[in-house]
């Protein structure tokens, strides 16, 4: 069978035009519903930025509907290609099983993530103790949290772990309470004692007044006499207080002649 011009001509006219008019109409519906899905995500974006949501939970909410909406433009551009749709939903929904059991541990932290997310027992820049690591939370993602420790690590932990055990946010409340212990010979005289703590934590402007420093006997024995010194300071002065009101405290004991021990005391 020989194949004409005309032969070509007539299969164009049948087959290729209009095919190649479905994928240009495809092709339209994509480019113009992912720059509308922008838009609306950047609207979307304001809004919340104005409701002075959280930034995390903006970020996530907004790949979720970002998600949604491509999903949705590219069915439509499949759609008008001719490609039947409920078809491919159907293979989908078949794959989307078969990921979710074989990354069981993956949807697990992302459902830990969207709990932390919306929940919010942290946020970006609080200082946070999750298991035996302490340090910033750097970033809240869908799948792990990164915190800095104070020497500089960056530790990732997957959002499962965290959701499973005590969370200690160190920064939600505003202020910390420095415990600190100090000991002095048994003879010497406690309203002396009181008065040289006194003067050692009234010299800091970045202690609290309100509640004011408690100073309590906690043990006495025959050798010695332990106190509790307990100041209150904003979360971000935590370390440098406690460290100066410590070097205070050695040179109030050593001007005054006194035998002393002073220590941070780590509460639980």
């Amino acid at each position: 069978m020989d194949l004409t011009l005309d032969d070509v001509r007539a299969f164009a006219e049948a087959h290729l035009i209009p095919l190649g008019f479905k994928l240009l109409v495809a092709l339209v519906i994509f480019i113009t519903g992912r720059q509308v899905a922008k838009l609306v995500l950047r609207t979307i974006d304001r809004f919340m930025e104005r409701g002075r949501m959280d930034v995390s939970l903006r970020k996530f909410l907004g790949d979720v509907v970002y998600a949604i909406m491509l999903v949705a433009v590219i069915i439509a551009a499949l759609d008008a290609v001719g490609v039947k749709t409920t078809a491919v939903i159907a293979v989908l929904g078949a794959a989307g099983l078969a990921i979710g059991l074989a990354l069981q541990g993956s949807l697990s932290n992302f459902a830990a993530g969207v709990m932390l997310i919306v929940l919010r027992p942290y946020k970006v820049g609080d200082l946070v103790t999750v298991g035996k690591y302490l340090g910033h939370v750097d970033a809240i993602r869908v799948f792990q949290t990164i915190l800095v420790t104070a020497d500089h690590r960056e530790v990732t932990i997957p959002n499962g772990q965290i959701i499973a055990q005590p969370i200690e946010n160190l920064t939600a409340l505003g202020r910390r309470r420095v415990d600190l212990v100090v000991s002095v010979a048994q003879a010497t005289d406690l309203g002396r004692v009181r008065h040289l703590l006194e003067t050692v934590v009234n010299a800091d402007s970045r202690i609290e007044q309100t509640p004011p420093p408690q100073i309590d006997i906690a043990e006495i024995t025959d050798a010695s006499v332990k106190l509790y010194l307990r100041p209150w300071t904003s979360c971000e002065d935590y370390t440098n207080v406690a460290t100066a009101t410590m070097e205070r405290i050695k040179q109030t004991m050593e001007a005054a002649e006194l035998k002393y021990s002073v220590s941070l005391q780590a509460v639980a």
